[in-house]
This record gives structure tokens, sequence and C-alpha cells, in this order.
């Protein structure tokens, strides 16, 4: 990977770190408003409210869950809130290979020794891409559980906006 490419790669994780700490907007699919419940933005309308119970409320409104609905429920926000903690750690790596990038790059300028700037980034730039990696697979299994809500409860499914050329980008970034 060239030296160029990585700090790009490296600001761009710094800016995203920033921002995953500073706003609780997962993606624009939804929000995590504290440690049990999350917003599901539909493209218009009311948002849904999904807590870590299992319980789903729409506008306002309390849905009446069986016991497989609720537990897609639990299903849903548990993979959201994997989301998040996973984006954030993908963020906290990213901020990390900026510092090793910059800490590489002054050192190996500094010794003459620029050929050693590569070996040290890429090894840090492997563990943004391995976190990336599980980001991936995260809103791929949120995709899942998404899915299966909506054809479950048909109340869902104008909640249900990820798209699977969502989850296919992300697997092929």
């Amino acid at each position: 990977m060239g030296k160029m490419k990585i700090l790009c790669i490296a600001a761009v994780s710094v800016a995203a770190a920033g921002c995953g700490r500073d706003s609780d907007s997962v993606f624009q699919h939804l929000s995590v408003l504290n440690d049990t419940s999350i917003a599901v933005h539909a493209h218009a309308g009311a948002d849904a409210i999904v807590s870590a119970r299992g319980e789903l409320v729409i506008d306002g409104k309390p849905v009446a869950l069986d016991p497989a609905q609720s537990q897609i429920v639990t299903r849903y926000f548990a993979s959201a809130m994997a989301l998040r903690s996973d984006a954030v750690k993908t963020g906290a790596a990213g901020a990390s290979t900026a510092a090793t990038a910059i800490a590489s790059v002054a050192v190996g300028l500094a010794s003459g020794n620029p050929d050693s700037i590569d070996a040290k980034v890429n090894a840090s730039a492997a563990k943004v891409d391995a976190a990336a990696n599980k980001v991936c697979v995260d809103l791929q299994e949120l995709a899942k559980a998404q899915d299966d809500l909506a054809a479950a409860l048909p109340q869902f499914k104008p909640y249900a906006t990820i798209a699977a050329h969502e989850v296919n980008d992300c697997k092929s970034d």
C-alpha cells in the first residue's frame, strides 16, 4: 500500500472516529437513543423505537408482538448496537493508524530510512481493515434482522431501509 494512500486512509479514519464519538447516529437508518433503545428512521413518517427488551413502538404507540417477533426485535437491537460499537472501534483503529503514520514518517525521514515507514503503517492499517470488515459483518446481520422483522411484522416494512447494495458495497470496499 502506498504511503499517500495510507496517510489518506488514516486522515479519513481520524475524521470518522471523531464523528462516531460526537454523534449517536450510527448511520442514516437509525440513531442510538440510549443503552436500551434506538430510533429507526423511515423515509417519511414517525420513527420506530426498538428496545433491548424486544419492544417496538411506532409513532408513539406500542406494537403488540408475539414472542417470535419480540425475539427478532431483540436481535435487531443487538445487531444495531454491535454495529455502533464496532464502528467506534474502527474509528479508534483509524486514529491509531494516523498516529502511527505520522510518527513513522517523522522517524523514517529523520533517520534517513524512509523504507521503514511502509512496514509500520501497513501493520497498523491491517488492524483498520480487520475492524472495518467486522463493521460490514455487523451491517449484514442488521440487514438480515431488519428483513426478518419486516417479513414478520408488516408495520415495520417502512423502516426496512437498509438496502442490499449498502451491504454489498460495504463488503466490496
